[in-house]
């Protein structure tokens, strides 16, 4: 879980890092996995993010396939999850918007080590 957990939040940190408008939004899936794979997990999940509005999920979805570029204003979610065992997965949320300078957290970044509750 703490090797997930590191993953997961790399792969985030990166996106924060790299996303500007202009990008598509397989570009930034591209750069999610990619992390993701560099530290050793296995993306799972299909989507590793989408658009937010009125209906939650909406358009655009963070796959190989989508090529919608990505615009200053847009509510996006980065969402990479990965595979910890046969049919489980993690997933990380943070919900931004993109500005014209890369995007910004609508929320506290969730903490880099996973909280552990004492049996």
């Amino acid at each position: 879980m703490r090797r997930a957990q590191d993953a997961l939040f790399s792969a985030t940190e990166t996106a924060l890092a790299t996303l500007r408008p202009g990008m598509r939004a397989c570009d930034l899936h591209r750069i999610l996995t990619e992390d993701l794979r560099a530290r050793g997990a296995t993306p799972g999940g299909g989507r590793l993010g989408h658009g937010l509005g009125i209906t939650l999920t909406e358009w655009p979805s963070l796959t190989p396939l989508d090529t919608t570029v990505l615009r200053e204003g847009m509510v996006l979610t980065l969402e990479p999850g990965v595979d910890i065992a046969p049919g489980r997965i993690l997933v990380h949320e943070e919900n931004i918007v993109l500005r014209a300078d890369g995007p910004e957290l609508l929320s506290r970044r969730a903490p880099a080590e996973l909280p552990e509750i004492p049996a």
